[in-house]
């Protein structure tokens, strides 16, 4: 559903300026991306996340010119770290302290102390030789989960090989099942992180979810070989009272500006720019005018790399200076969409978690060739998940799911001449179906980060 107001929003957003001195950004990447790449875990394929859909590496990034130079000096360090701050919503389920209220249904269940993320011990999951490993838990009394999700930590040694299920059942046999459909952290430098995931289907009777008797958390093995998760921390949260799709486009290309900006005008709907500073006026890439057009139109232009400069492929420094020009780039031209950021390639690992922690407070992405949503309420702030917008169908299932589920759906989007971005006139279908639902609302990043931190 659309925003009333666009000039409402465009007020809203530089009214706030003045406290937006560390806010978050979101990764993207440029050329055709490694964001192209199809699923793997969830679809039972292996293909990296760093590979496009047909395989090739980006081709069409432009010449590098210098380092565009900031209008004035601005302070990049976030005020506090989001990672920390909120690592903690709604109510703690279980700790994975005490594994008897545990049942294994299939692969091995251990209680670790070689990792975990609250208190000294998590849940250690093994499914060898491409098996699952499932872990069920029963309520002894049964639970009305109609306005509720779940969140739960993660860590894997094997995060490319499987995708995260959660199945909510009743006592009679029907479910929801909660879905992270792929996990693009980079091995061997792994680490925890939060996820929430949003509904990915029922059964074909939906689960009555006032009497949910209990919960099953499932790694779903994409291989023949063996995987290895570790599972702490599984908490319950509120609900929001309706479903939210954010419209996010990598790179800050001219083609969003040419073809796809005047529908956005048209139907009154806010998009999220990842632009890469020293791309900007480039061929392809919108000038800093265009983009303060939009802006001002009421877009938001959040922090982005290109691809060749991954982050999980970096050292600390080089990544952390990379960080910091791009974000004082964008604080310097008055886009407080500089505390997001949208990772290039989707990549990520744990040393540039704690280095993306310092300067922005949301961020990602898991992507997902299918429906991968998530809860507003309690997302790891710099590991969000997303859906790429290939296909009209599946991304109008994000769209249905989210306003029955009340869950967030980022679509993510490049250029209409890829295959990893549907046609114009898909979009435009899609943006017309969007407004038609009554039960969501296009946000961006600020007011996704606004939800984020209301719990």
């Amino acid at each position: 559903m659309k925003d009333d107001s666009r000039s409402r929003r465009r007020f809203l957003q530089t009214t706030g300026a003045a406290g937006l001195a560390g806010l978050v950004g979101v990764a993207g990447c440029s050329g055709q991306s490694p964001d192209d790449a199809s699923d793997s875990a969830a679809n039972g394929t292996t293909q990296s996340a760093n590979q496009t859909a047909s395989g090739d590496t980006a081709t069409d990034e432009p010449t590098e010119t210098e380092q565009p130079v900031t209008d004035e000096a601005a302070e990049v360090e976030a005020t506090y770290k989001s990672r920390e701050k909120y690592s903690e919503p709604g109510e703690l389920l279980d700790d994975f302290t005490d594994l008897s209220t545990w049942l294994s249904n299939a692969g091995e269940l251990e209680s670790s102390s070689e990792h975990a993320f609250r208190g000294n011990k998590s849940a250690k999951l093994i499914g060898k030789g491409g098996r699952n490993a499932s872990i069920a838990r029963s309520f002894e009394d049964t639970r009305d989960l109609t306005k509720k999700d779940f969140s739960l930590a993660l860590r894997s040694s094997t995060p490319s090989k499987f995708a995260l299920f959660v199945y909510l059942r009743d006592p009679f046999g029907n479910y929801a099942v909660l879905e992270l459909r792929n996990i693009t952290m980079e091995t061997p430098d792994v680490g925890w992180f939060r996820t929430a995931p949003g509904v990915y289907e029922t059964s074909n009777t939906p689960p009555d979810l006032t009497q949910i008797s209990r919960i099953e958390i499932v790694a779903n093995n994409a291989t023949d070989s063996d995987v290895e998760v570790f599972v702490d921390d599984l908490r319950i949260h509120d609900k929001p009272d309706k479903g939210y799709i954010v419209f996010s486009w990598d790179d800050g290309r001219k083609s969003y500006y040419n073809d796809a900006a005047p529908m956005h005008d048209e139907f009154e709907v806010p998009a999220v720019q990842a632009a890469v500073p020293r791309f900007v006026g480039q061929n392809k890439f919108m000038t800093l005018g265009e983009l303060k057009e939009r802006y001002e139109a009421g877009d938001e232009i959040v922090a982005h790399e290109s691809i060749s400069n991954r982050f999980h492929s970096l050292g600390g420094n080089e990544l952390e200076k990379i960080i910091q020009q791009n974000k004082k780039w964008l604080l310097g031209h008055g886009f407080e969409g500089s505390n997001f950021v949208v990772y290039p390639g989707n990549d990520y690992d744990a040393t540039a978690l704690d280095i993306v922690n310092k300067y922005h407070y949301m961020g990602g992405m898991n992507q997902s060739f299918q429906p991968n949503t998530t809860s507003p309420y309690a997302f790891d702030p710099l590991v969000l998940p997303r859906t790429v917008g290939h296909d009209l169908d599946i991304a109008k299932r994000v769209v249905d799911l989210c306003a029955k589920h009340r869950n967030v759906g980022i679509l993510n989007f490049h250029d209409f001449a890829n295959e990893n971005t549907m046609s114009k006139g898909d979009y435009r279908k899609l943006l017309e179906y969007v407004t038609k639902e009554q039960n969501v609302e296009v946000i961006n990043f600020s007011e996704l980060w606004k939800l984020r931190k209301s719990v």
